[in-house]
């Protein structure tokens, strides 16, 4: 391909894209941070990023050097904001669209201009290159923002027409109590049916043994989520009542939950996961 050359009668800035992403254990809110190889800033900690490619928009610039510096692969991702201080990069004048994103933890290793990549507590990130500290505090605003919007509320009398009750069941059906009674009350579910949809309820059986044996149908859960976007699904607190179990104990279970945006979750659920 042959190399062109543009000059310009005027300065113009160069752009760069970051992600600032955020990671769920099922105990503590992570963030995932690489430590840069090379200067300026080199052996600090920053977000994932680099200058967009010309052939790219910014979205797909961001998933691009997350992955090569990391090797977390994402396939959605919210725009931050712009960040765009004269000083902001001690090379030349650079802007930084930045976006941010709510996943579960997985493995990653530093490549590409990245010497590591590491998964840090909230609570225990260092001081970051750039303005990445500023990111960081107006992403986990915006998280913050997000998650809001997402809390099951703590009564629910009735249901929008795409909304769905989901809650804890046992595996013969027998809806007597709590919220399964609500279900088979007010949002359809049938007696002796004990495992999902039914009517606008879901149901998810936790009381057959230990937290393990409820993962599974958990698991079932989410994947029906994933295939209805279209849908609203109302976690309730699934196996707080009379099955014995604590959010401590539950709320992991939801842990692939938080890159669903139709899934919402009891407020002691997000309390434990982030």
């Amino acid at each position: 391909m042959e190399e062109k050359n543009y000059t310009y009668k005027y300065p113009r800035p160069a752009v760069t894209t970051d992600c600032v992403t955020f990671g769920v254990d099922g105990h503590k809110l992570k963030v995932l941070l690489i430590e840069r190889g090379h200067e300026p800033y080199k052996g600090f900690w920053a977000f994932p990023g680099g200058f967009l490619n010309m052939n790219e928009n910014a979205e797909e610039g961001a998933l691009r050097e997350l992955e090569e510096e990391t090797g977390l692969t994402l396939s959605k991702i919210k725009e931050l904001g712009t960040f765009s201080e004269v000083e902001r990069d001690p090379r030349e004048r650079v802007i930084s669209i930045a976006f941010y994103a709510l996943t579960k933890k997985a493995e990653v290793k530093g490549n590409d201009d990245a010497a590591k990549a590491q998964w840090f507590s909230i609570d225990k990130v260092p001081n970051l290159a750039f303005d990445h500290d500023l990111m960081l505090q107006k992403a986990l605003q915006k998280l913050n923002e997000d998650l809001k919007k997402r809390i099951t509320p703590e009564f629910i009398s009735d249901l929008k027409y795409n909304e769905i009750f989901v809650f804890g069941s046992n595996l013969a059906g027998a809806h007597g109590g709590g919220a399964a009674r609500i279900a088979a009350e007010r949002f359809g579910a049938v007696m002796g049916q004990g495992v999902g949809l039914q009517g606008q309820s879901y149901a998810i059986p936790t009381m057959q043994g230990g937290v393990n044996t409820i993962l599974t149908y958990v698991d079932e859960f989410l994947s029906f989520a994933k295939q209805h976007p279209e849908l609203i699904f109302l976690v309730t607190k699934i196996g707080c009542g009379i099955a014995g179990f604590t959010p401590t104990q539950i709320a992991p279970l939801f842990a692939s939950a938080v890159e669903l945006e139709n899934v919402y979750l009891p407020m002691d659920f997000w309390k434990e996961l982030v």
